[in-house]
């Protein structure tokens, strides 16, 4: 039985329509997710500005105008930041620099401390030193500089190489909050809403229509209930619609059956519920309707048949199989199952209802 519930299943595929409908109702949700998402992005990124604080870097930036030689069209195409960031700690610059700095400095230390830009023109290169003391920054900033210019003479590529704009050095701005932290954040967030909420749809373990209770039960759906939440005309239509269909159905089963059992996987909280409101609709009475009680003997009522009761939007699909099996187990029989407390916004979008 279960085999040819699973082959079903495949066969039937997704429903579309269904999955728009569940991604409408939690669209606000998913909105809050990104929300939060953002929130969340910004503290880590106020987190990490707070500790950058704790060691903020001394940082100098000088500007260099190289004057290239004449003919030498082809250095200009060579000489890029890759390669400024190569040649700056060749020995031909750093390792004079490091002559002039003398042994109190490593060089590895002053290599990580340095780099190169060339921010649009080949000919203005930008130095910048990073470092935690001032007088540091402020040795290497002008040794590295002295040996630059002595670079640009030596090389027959160059005509010069000299300093045009040297900055204050001044400590690192750690910027407190980013923009692009808060949308990274908020874009991760609700994405994974997004799959989550495709997740568990596509999983089927959660019952949304009618036909998902005849297409993974087995059975036929008598009806349904829906949760009191929207009162417009159009939803009305559809909830006086689908409660003249339960009256209908269940009046049918009445008639074919003296007792029906109800049954749920929640320990008859469902059950129960769904009785008390089909008695306050007028819809069906206890003498006829009784909740199914698990507890009490196996031995199954003579002409009496069971119902599943099977709530809207829950993970419920493993569950109510798993009761509706054990019940035909024990000699009983289960004639369908009624979907409650049904969201009539979704059953809205569902239906196409204008």
């Amino acid at each position: 039985m279960r085999e040819k519930r699973a082959d079903k299943v495949e066969k039937t595929g997704i429903d579309s329509r269904a999955l728009f409908a569940t991604y409408m109702i939690t669209l606000p949700r998913l909105l809050i997710l990104t929300m939060a998402g953002a929130v969340l992005g910004s503290g880590l990124s106020l987190i990490v500005a707070l500790l950058q604080m704790q060691e903020r870097c001394y940082v100098s930036e000088t500007e260099y105008y190289i004057k290239f030689a004449a003919g030498a069209l082809e250095a200009k195409h060579h000489y890029n930041d890759f390669t400024w960031n190569d040649v700056l700690v060749s020995d031909s610059i750093l390792g004079r620099a490091m002559e002039q700095l003398g042994d109190q400095y490593d060089r590895s230390q002053v290599q990580n401390m340095i780099t190169a830009d060339i921010l649009s023109d080949v000919r203005y290169l930008t130095i910048t030193v990073r470092g935690l003391e001032f007088a540091q920054v402020e040795e290497i900033k002008n040794a590295i500089g002295t040996a630059l210019e002595s670079f640009g003479e030596t090389k027959d590529e160059f005509d010069q190489i000299y300093k045009i704009d040297d900055l204050e050095i001044v400590q690192e701005d750690v910027p407190f909050f980013t923009w692009r932290a808060a949308f990274l954040g908020g874009l991760l967030a609700g994405l994974l809403g997004i799959f989550l909420t495709a997740f568990r749809f596509c999983m089927g373990s959660v019952i949304y229509t009618k036909r998902d209770i005849t297409r993974y039960t087995g059975v036929p759906a008598y009806g349904m209930t829906f949760v009191a939440r929207y009162k417009k005309n159009k939803f009305q239509t559809i909830q006086n619609r689908q409660r003249k269909m339960l009256c209908e159905n269940l009046q049918m089963l009445v008639e074919a059956h003296s007792k029906i059992m109800l049954i749920d996987a929640s320990d008859g909280e469902e059950a129960m519920v769904f009785l008390e409101e089909i008695q306050n609709l007028g819809i069906a009475d206890s003498a006829h309707f009784q909740v199914y009680n698990t507890k009490k003997s196996r031995v199954m009522q003579q002409n009496a048949v069971f119902l599943a009761v099977i709530p809207f939007g829950k993970t419920y699909r493993e569950r109510i199989i798993d009761e509706i099996e054990n019940v035909q187990l024990q000699g009983g029989k289960t004639v369908g199952g009624i979907l409650t407390k049904a969201d009539a916004l979704w059953t809205g979008i569902y239906y196409g209802l204008k």
